[in-house]
């Protein structure tokens, strides 16, 4: 179900290991640790004393609100926590992110080599994301609702193609990683044939067979029924 080994991650560690860097809710499979497991990574690297890199950009697109994890930031003293307007908000064309941690010296650090990059964000984006923070429950939940209806739609259309598609339901966010049987010559076939672009798994570092998909927007219907198009006809 995409858990992580925490006892391979143990075994990885090295005398020169400096952080580790994990990604929850995570992208591409929308796997949420279970709190037990964040709570035991916090605590690895404590003993470590490795600082904790944690990119939480689908933070606050948790299905079920209990299952929200607490900002590593806020769990431990040596992590920073990522944040960024284009994924829970859904408003990426800001280009205004964020990272809070309790560390100054990690905080200071970065802030000087952003002065080398972008210097500073553009002061319109600023003001609407301030905005949209201030309105984050009207803005995260309208994404939301679009999330849970795709997600009916997907339940539906993986029950439907069983035997050629799985997934593992994802717990949060707006992206998963489904298992096709012959992903490879599957998703060419489907750009050749009905134009629809898929993500194969190996961009991600994983087998062809997996792929990416994206369920954050309203034509979602649109795109699945392509999709079940296509296999109906070469079923």
């Amino acid at each position: 179900a995409w858990a992580p080994s925490l006892d391979e991650l143990e075994r990885l560690i090295k005398p020169s290991s400096r952080a580790v860097v994990v990604n929850l809710p995570h992208n591409p499979t929308g796997y949420l640790a279970p709190r037990a497991l964040f709570d035991r990574l916090v605590e690895i690297c404590r003993a470590k004393g490795l600082i904790l890199f944690c990119d939480e950009v689908y933070r606050g697109l948790e299905y079920d609100p209990a299952d929200r994890l607490p900002a590593a930031c806020d769990a431990y003293e040596n992590a920073v926590s990522l944040g960024v307007m284009s994924k829970s908000f859904g408003l990426a064309g800001l280009r205004i992110g964020w990272v809070a941690t309790h560390n100054r010296e990690i905080l200071a650090t970065m802030a000087k080599y952003k002065d080398y990059t972008t210097i500073c964000n553009a002061a319109p984006s600023e003001y609407l994301a301030a905005i949209a923070i201030r309105q984050r429950d009207a803005v995260v939940g309208r994404n939301l609702d679009i999330i849970r209806g795709n997600l009916e739609r997907l339940d539906n259309f993986f029950e439907r193609f069983a035997g050629v598609i799985s997934w593992v339901r994802p717990k949060a966010g707006a992206i998963a990683f489904p298992r096709a049987r012959d992903g490879g010559g599957l998703f060419r076939d489907l750009l050749e044939k009905k134009g629809l672009l898929i993500a194969p798994g190996g961009n991600f570092g994983h087998d062809d067979n997996h792929f990416r998909i994206g369920f954050g927007r309203n034509h979602m219907a649109e795109a699945l029924g392509k999709f079940a198009a296509y296999l109906e006809e070469t079923l």
